[in-house]
């Protein structure tokens, strides 16, 4: 008789550490914007698993270039979820209403029932939030480090769909010498609440729902790359309030730093180009958001059926000033319950996702 053992998914990156690219690498690394970004070419994603040397190597590039394109991979679901583990420990996404993948969110702009969000709807308003710089999950108090998503149904070229990032490590290098000294050691305190009013400041939903009320997370705001060794901002539309710090100090302080995160010369677009495509980001390098609508805009009427997983952080960073035994929040059914309130239910269904 027999036995046959499952080896567990490997976790490449010593963050410890700052990984570097191979000089004899098979790999192509394109580079999409002058300080970060890359397309990665040369991976046969039809010859699974990939070999730990391939790993080590998305590993190396996520590190070096803060977000990685790979293009048209052909990968199923579960493949995809498979390649995010061999990254690290992924997020609890629970389990999809919409498709039999676990470990999946849903970030599409579908119903259950395969309508597509419309303006006006609660859905509709929430996405609103993903319009805002941000990185996924500040408002946990364990963070993620990756996120990837990979395109299923896209709208038509031309409408929009794409998502824009922001490279936090070159913006922390620019800032003047006395915001560095100010921000060194201070703590942001993110709320999901927030982000939504800051998105939609007059949706009733929204202004029912004080972020006070419920649990917030804490986080530096200044602090070292873990995969590059350099400096690097971390705030989010999520970032509520700077601990210790008075208003309007403290909202004033935000703002500014929200505003450099946006200036052009950061600014990376990425678009998927057709069902297979895969982003992958790290969200301790970069800022991200939803890329806006663009000629007869795609919002509301095409289908765009994108899913993703998150990675732990996995660095002495990961949970921040938080407790560690803090279990995670979920502000979506608590946004719902206000809304019903409100307006009385509405009878959509649809899976939260809570990034």
């Amino acid at each position: 008789m027999s036995t046959t053992t499952t080896e567990a998914p490997r976790l490449a990156l010593n963050l410890n550490q700052a990984p570097k690219l191979p000089s004899n690498s098979q790999l192509e690394w394109i580079p999409l914007h002058d300080t970060y970004g890359a397309e990665c070419r040369g991976i046969d994603f039809t010859s699974l698993p990939l070999s730990d040397n391939i790993i080590d190597e998305i590993q190396a590039g996520i590190a070096k270039y803060g977000v990685v394109v790979f293009r048209n991979t052909g990968l199923s679901d579960p493949d995809f979820v498979s390649i995010g583990e061999r990254l690290g420990e992924i997020a609890d996404a629970g389990q999809s209403r919409r498709f039999p993948t676990a470990k999946l969110g849903d970030p599409s702009n579908l119903y259950l029932d395969g309508s597509i969000v419309k303006p006006g709807e609660l859905r509709w308003f929430l996405a609103k939030e993903t319009g805002l710089f941000h990185v996924d999950a500040s408002y946990d108090a364990r963070r993620v480090r990756l996120t990837g998503l990979i395109a299923h149904q896209l709208p038509p070229r031309g409408t929009g769909g794409a998502t824009e990032f922001s490279d936090t490590r070159s913006v922390y290098a620019d800032l003047d010498d006395e915001t560095k000294a100010l921000i060194q050691g201070k703590v942001g305190v993110h709320s999901h609440f927030h982000s939504r009013r800051v998105a939609v400041p007059t949706f009733p939903t929204f202004a029912a729902l004080d972020p006070n009320d419920y649990p917030m997370s804490s986080h530096l705001i200044a602090q070292t790359h873990r995969g590059s060794g350099r400096p690097v901002l971390y705030i989010a539309s999520h970032l509520h309030h700077i601990d210790g710090m008075p208003e309007p100090e403290s909202s004033e302080l935000i703002l500014k730093l929200r505003r450099k995160v946006e200036e052009e010369k950061y600014l990376l677009k990425v678009y998927y180009e057709q069902p297979g495509d895969v982003v992958i980001w790290d969200n301790t390098a970069t800022m991200h958001r939803a890329g806006k609508g663009e000629g007869e805009g795609w919002a509301g009427k095409y289908v765009r059926d994108i899913r993703k997983w998150t990675v732990f952080d996995n660095s002495p960073e990961e949970w921040g000033l938080n407790d560690k035994k803090t279990e995670k929040f979920l502000a979506g059914p608590v946004i719902q319950a206000k809304h019903d309130e409100i307006y009385g239910q509405d009878g959509k269904v649809w899976d939260f996702d809570e990034d």
